[in-house]
This record gives structure tokens, sequence and C-alpha cells, in this order.
């Protein structure tokens, strides 16, 4: 017992020491008056704070699907969409989770792949067109007064099967102002097109 007492005294004593050669390898040497760190304050009890890993660049190749490499802004774009903006950093999430979020975004992975491979090129591009003019044409705005003039310029256009005019409702105005966007849309597209016949 009384070995084990000393053996612990020592490894006590030895312990100090080396925090105060530590602390003296800090302090100023002869000549300086300021310490490069001071450690008087130093609380050694305190509990420790995780510091979270600095997160990567959106750019950073965070797993892959079948080879083909995911990259940290679309997983961040995921958590993003998934937690209505509550959690935005693919770095902060436990491994766990991190796999987690991974294997969702696998699927949309394998579905463009599955698709890529079955789906013709021509329909694809068609596909793609289509999809391209959507977006377009999102941007394009026509108002109600510019759908009203247009039925009041073409009420011939608005008969029934009766042949009497149709009158101006929202199911007309809807119909109308899909038109006009269609109209814009064609123009705007259009406007810089040289087309030659040969």
């Amino acid at each position: 017992m009384k070995k084990i007492v000393a053996l612990a005294s020592a490894m006590l004593i030895a312990n100090f020491a080396s925090a105060d050669v530590l602390k003296d390898s800090l302090q100023p040497t002869k000549g300086d008056t300021t310490p490069s760190v001071n450690l008087d304050n130093l609380n050694v009890g305190a509990p420790m704070r995780m510091v979270p890993p600095p997160s990567r660049s959106e750019m950073a190749v965070i797993g892959s699907v079948n080879g083909k490499d995911i990259i940290k802004k679309s997983a961040d774009d995921f958590l993003k969409m998934a937690t209505k903006g509550k959690v935005t950093d693919f770095d902060r999430l436990p491994k766990k989770q991190q796999f987690d979020v991974l294997k969702n975004i696998a699927s949309s992975v394998v579905i463009e792949d599955q698709a890529q491979k079955e789906i013709p090129e021509e329909v694809q591009k068609k596909i793609i067109a289509q999809y391209w003019m959507q977006q377009k044409m999102q941007g394009i705005t026509v108002t109600s007064e510019e759908a009203q003039a247009f039925y009041g310029q073409n009420k011939q256009l608005f008969k029934g099967k009766d042949g009497n005019t149709l009158p101006y409702d929202q199911k007309i105005e809807q119909y109308i102002m899909m038109s006009l966007k269609q109209q814009k849309f064609s123009a705007e597209l259009m406007k810089d097109t040289k087309i030659i016949l040969k």
C-alpha cells in the first residue's frame, strides 16, 4: 500500500513539474516583460467543448453512387429542401445521418442514370426542350387587362356550339392568358432568328 501511495505521489509531483515546465516555457524570457501566454486563470477542471470540424467547400466530394461523385452542394441543397431550411450544412450532421442523406440522393442519381440508358436520345431532347420552354414561360407575365382586351378584339373566336359568343369568364381568361404567353414566348424566341429558304 505504501508503494502505491508513494508511486501516486511521485506521479502527481511529476505532473506538476511538467505543468510548471510547460508554464515556464510560455513565460517571457529575461528582459521581456509580457508573457507569451497567460495561464494564471486556466481552469483544467472545466468541461471541454467540442468544436465542430470546419465545413468543406460546396464542390467537395462527399461520396459516390455507382462510381458517380456526389458533391457537398447537392447534399446541402437536399438538406435545405428536406428540413425547410432548418439544416443546411451536410458537414454538421453525424456520420449516420450523412449516410442517410447520401442514400436519399442516391435514388435520384440511379433514376437519372436509368432514364438516360432506357429513354431514346430523341425523346430526351424533346423532354429537355419542353422543360426549358416551361421555365422560360413562367417568367412571362400576362395581365387580366391584356386578356380582356384580346377577348374584346376577338369575340368571334369565342363561339359556343349554338353559334353565340361565349361570355368572358375565368375559364376563357385562363385560355387567353396561356395563348398570349405562348405568343410572347414565340415572339421573344424568334426575334433574332435568321431563316433562309434555299
